[in-house]
């Protein structure tokens, strides 16, 4: 009995640690660019969730843990799907998710914030840094930014695919996260 009541305890502490908003998912959005042969391409992840703890008034407190259902990927037709899912690209067989955990948030002035954290892609993990903007929609709270990634640090694209005059290294994530509920 003693146990289980310890057990409920930290579990209860340990899940309210970073869920104090909600993410509507219906309003939230997570899409990227990169050029292939020098043009332009869009595509965005349809499927994630995020724990997010943001208080634009104490950015030093922010927690924020967004994972990414790597097969819920589109680049806006079915080969190029297949393909981004394939062991050259995201290997969503063996490794079907991206985790992105925030390690500080920054103020900038103006609803403007320096974001940096650790982005885990194929078992590789390295820091990235990107810049977001925050701001009040009705009860809600709006997080728009982008981040920079090099997806060959992560081998994305291994094999004939590592040709970056073929697909550029650079790939921009972008975000735009709609947040309900209020910061701890």
């Amino acid at each position: 009995m003693f146990r289980s009541l310890i057990a409920a305890s930290l579990l209860l502490i340990g899940s309210h640690a970073i869920a104090a908003q909600s993410l509507n998912t219906a309003k939230s959005q997570l899409n990227f660019t990169f050029k292939q042969m020098n043009t332009p391409v869009d595509g965005n992840f349809k499927n994630f969730t995020a724990k997010i703890n943001f208080n634009p008034a104490k950015p030093e407190t922010a927690k924020a843990e967004i994972i990414v259902d790597l097969a819920s990927i589109d680049v806006g037709g079915p080969d190029g799907n297949g393909e981004a899912k394939k062991k050259a690209w995201f290997d969503i067989a063996s490794n079907p998710k991206a985790t992105f955990t925030a390690t500080s948030v920054k103020a900038l002035g103006g609803g403007q914030f320096e974001t940096k954290g650790k982005l885990m892609i194929k078992g590789v993990s390295h820091d990235v840094a990107g810049k977001m903007t925050a701001k009040t929609v009705g009860n809600d709270l709006l997080l728009e930014g982008s981040i920079p990634v090099l997806r060959l640090q992560y081998k994305i694209g291994d094999g004939v695919w590592a040709d970056t005059g073929t697909v550029a290294d650079e790939v921009i994530v972008k975000y735009k996260l709609l947040l309900t509920g209020k910061a701890d």
